[in-house]
């Protein structure tokens, strides 16, 4: 029986700049509570504007389906 897999997206924004630096840390709370739901960290996308400014980012996940019955 071969695995079968499901993904799922979140994205996490930038925080806001305040002299240069960041004002507060990113906020990974929905990102702790996918890893305690299983899910995996597979990669991430940066999601940057057309004049080159990061807004955030997509994480991208995946965790083993469950079987049909």
């Amino acid at each position: 029986m071969s695995r079968r897999w499901e993904y799922g997206q979140i994205f996490v924004p930038n925080p806001e700049p305040f002299g240069g630096l960041p004002k507060e840390a990113l906020d990974l709370g929905r990102v702790k509570r996918a890893g305690e739901e299983g899910w995996e960290l597979v990669t991430t996308i940066p999601y940057t504007t057309p004049q080159g400014e990061v807004r955030g980012a997509f994480f991208i996940f995946k965790r083993e389906a469950p079987a049909d019955e």
